[in-house]
């Protein structure tokens, strides 16, 4: 039996998940690709959720140094609460494609703190995910 990954390991792979949700949150494009890519998800649905998977409003503290930088850990809370706006803003029940919210202004706005955050990030990159970093 393997032994389960480290802490520093655990939030490495945690940051490169975030990295790889930011890429589809922030851009229509990919938000339509992954609609044609994964037929059977509700897109919409998926932004949403997606993010709740990764990121605990409840412990930002736990996405500290040196894994995330300070910047990233402010740009992580920024995101969130631009997240939590749109989760509370769009209708329930969500649209089944993604095309019914691109070109909104809740949708743009999303994608935009999405981009934002995102910029923070690609500052360091994606780590390993199968050795820890040495910082």
């Amino acid at each position: 039996m393997e032994a389960p990954p480290s802490l520093q390991l655990l939030k490495q792979r945690i940051r490169n998940n975030i990295i790889a949700y930011l890429e589809v949150a922030a851009s229509a494009e990919e938000q339509r690709e992954y609609e044609r890519n994964v037929p059977i998800a509700q897109v919409p649905n998926e932004m949403i959720n997606q993010w709740q998977d990764s990121v605990d409003a409840d412990d930002f503290v736990w996405y500290g140094e040196p894994v995330f930088s300070a910047e990233e850990n402010m740009a992580l809370r920024n995101f969130h609460a631009t997240w939590s706006h749109v989760a509370d803003s769009t209708p329930n029940p969500m649209p089944y494609t993604v095309e019914a919210l691109i070109g909104t202004p809740i949708w743009d706005h999303f994608m935009r703190e999405a981009g934002s955050a995102l910029e923070v990030f690609m500052k360091r990159g994606r780590f390993d995910g199968e050795v820890e970093e040495q910082f």
